[in-house]
């Protein structure tokens, strides 16, 4: 296949005993695209018991860059043949492997496919070692909006064999970089169901996972090859460096030896931050932590009714080391839960700041000299274990709705806290704690509440644009801008004009905006609009590709102002998740876990308006926009 060639199936057609294996590469601005094409249901790839090479697959991507893989169906069915079996398999191997960019993934259903070792699946990213072959590596990888259910081994997962030893392999840690996996459900999986492995910076967000651990359906007597596991976690990483997991929904996950929990700092795992998630009915608790691990935090995350048969609530290995922040999170059980909600060993480092844990079950909390305490809520039973927090209080939070959460959204309704609750505008200010709270609003710079909601909200306020069909909430003012081009982006494509879209009202003050955004030629630049009044006067945060750099201007009077800058690395085409927060005369722009540039309008100059996308006289492409306010 060629640059902008097109495999294009017939809506509603079946394909039995045939599968696509594909060779080749595109090009920027010009990929090769597997969809559907007409109205109806998604073409069905059914590959049945076909391998190649003793390995089956539905669609395979093998030595490739700039591919895009949409709108299909892909299943197996059960058969007594054991062998490696993947729904979308993307793998770069032997002489013609290297380094690979621009994989797309998206709004395709895989399921009921059984293999026989832990490189099966649904979705698998693998750098595999061959004789004869050199190390493999992926830049820009986007999987969005799938369903992955009755699979074995791993719903999502990217791997490579520079973890397992390859001769002269080195990119234990970055195989994988600027890989964003988002809006996924992945449901009855045999072993874990969203694994990233070998990352740098990754984003895994608003995924769902649910009968996580030996939960597939399938009739043993046919397939009994299935592997024998014992250790299972929902969403997780291992070899990972400063990877983000946000706004994430993991819900019964099973243990089985060991483990079973929703989220896994896992071995290599370091300056990474699991924020803004929501667990329930995990067997093995709400987080693991192993050896060879620090820098990392767990934040502003809700866990109802996790159970706690691996040590407890939070479970540390006791040969772990590091440094562990545990801080704004809810954490409420009453079902006979007895393990410890907190855990202290002698060799990591934990600190316990700003948490809610509502114990209606047993279980206490240990003290211990690498645990510290700190402004933190105990209510309920054992609330008089905790001997080293100053600032503790053992009052009801008053709750809105304790145990009656359902999904993200309905926990932030939940857990929000009463009026007269001794938690509100209680807790520790603390450096750099990612600015919102998990409903998305920014925090107050000073009097924040205990727990994971700021204030007493009815519901988040939230305005979501997608871009599947047309530009939703935003309306263009200049530039060329369409839809449905590159699945699930706005783009601008007008190199003459400044291209803006806006939404919103120029009324709104306190607010955040997230997007990822993608600056598509070499001196191009692609970012997000805050407080718009006119095309002459508005703040925009940015990713340059030519300055490599994500910056803030402020345009007024039609001049633009650069009002700072951090060094930011991201090839063409790659998206860049930009946050952007404002609150009173403060402007503070994140990517993933890291606060890049702040500003402060010490003149009122820009006190409210719209949001909006901005392409500076360039091509690009924003993915889902997502307002809070």
């Amino acid at each position: 296949m060629t640059a902008g060639s097109r495999i294009l199936l017939k809506a509603g057609s079946v394909f039995a005993n045939q599968y696509l294996d594909l060779t080749g590469s595109g090009a920027f601005g010009a990929p090769i695209v597997v969809d559907r094409y007409g109205a109806g249901a998604r073409p069905l790839i059914d590959f049945g018991n076909t391998s190649v090479g003793n390995e089956g697959f539905g669609v395979r991507i093998r030595n490739g860059s700039h591919w895009e893989v949409n709108n299909l169906e892909i299943t197996s069915g059960q058969h007594a043949t054991a062998m490696r079996r993947n729904g979308i398999l993307v793998v770069g191997e032997g002489p013609g492997g290297g380094d690979f960019s621009q994989i797309k993934i998206v709004n395709n259903v895989v399921r009921d496919i059984f293999g026989s070792d832990r490189r099966s699946g649904g979705i698998n990213l693998h750098a595999r070692n061959v004789s004869g072959g050199g190390e493999s590596t992926w830049r820009g990888v986007l999987i969005q909006g799938n369903t992955v259910d009755n699979v074995s081994d791993t719903g999502i997962q990217t791997m490579t064999d520079a973890l397992t030893g390859a001769p002269g392999w080195v990119h234990q840690r970055d195989a994988f970089r600027n890989l964003l996996i988002r809006g996924n459900t992945v449901t009855r999986i045999h072993r874990d169901g969203i694994l990233v492995r070998a990352s740098n910076r990754p984003l895994v967000e608003y995924n769902t996972t649910d009968q996580i651990g030996r939960e597939t359906d399938v009739n043993a007597s046919v397939v009994n090859y299935l592997p024998v596991i014992g250790f299972v976690a929902a969403q997780w990483m291992y070899f990972v460096d400063r990877g983000v997991f946000q706004f994430n929904t993991a819900s019964n996950t099973r243990k089985l030896d060991g483990d079973g929990q929703a989220w896994d700092f896992d071995y290599g795992v370091y300056d990474s931050v699991y924020q803004y998630n929501y667990s329930f009915n995990n067997e093995g608790g709400a987080l693991l932590v192993l050896p060879d691990t620090s820098g990392n935090v767990f934040r502003y995350n809700i866990s109802q009714n996790d159970f706690d048969r691996h040590r407890g609530a939070i479970s540390i290995d006791p040969a772990a080391t590091g440094d562990l922040a545990v801080y704004n999170n809810v954490f409420y059980r009453s079902q006979g839960q007895y393990n410890p909600l907190t855990v202290a060993n002698t060799k990591t480092q934990v600190d316990y700041r700003n948490n809610i844990f509502y114990n209606l079950a047993g279980g206490g909390y240990e003290n211990g000299p690498k645990a510290t305490y700190a402004n933190n809520t105990f209510f309920g039973n054992s609330s008089a274990t905790v001997t080293g927090d100053p600032s503790k209080s053992v009052a009801d939070p008053q709750f809105a709705l304790p145990g009656g959460a359902t999904d993200l959204l309905s926990a932030i309704a939940a857990y929000a806290l009463g009026a007269g609750s001794a938690s509100r505008d209680s807790a520790a200010v603390l450096p750099d704690n990612g600015g919102i709270d998990i409903a998305g609003r920014p925090l107050p710079t000073t009097s924040i509440d205990r727990g994971a909601v700021e204030g007493t909200p009815a519901g988040p306020s939230m305005e979501s644009s997608e871009f599947a069909s047309g530009l939703g909430a935003f309306t263009p003012v200049s530039g060329t801008w369409s839809s449905g081009a590159a699945v699930g982006a706005a783009l601008q494509t007008d190199i003459q004009a400044e291209g803006i879209a806006v939404a919103g009202s120029n009324s709104w003050t306190d607010y955040s905006v997230s997007s990822s955004v993608a600056a598509s030629n070499a001196n191009g630049n692609a970012g997000v609009i805050v407080r718009y009044t006119s095309p002459s006067n508005f703040l925009t945060a940015r990713f340059n590709h030519q300055t490599q750099k994500v910056e803030l201007y402020k345009k007024q009077s039609g001049v633009m102002t650069l009002l700072g800058s951090s060094a930011y690395y991201a090839g063409i085409g790659e998206y860049v998740p930009l946050r952007v927060e404002v609150r009173g005369p403060s402007v503070d722009v994140w990517v993933g876990p890291d606060k890049l540039v702040s500003w402060t309008d010490t003149i009122n100059a820009y006190p409210a308006g719209a949001v909006g996308l901005r392409m500076g006289y360039s091509r690009g492409a924003a993915n889902e926009v997502l307002i809070r306010h």
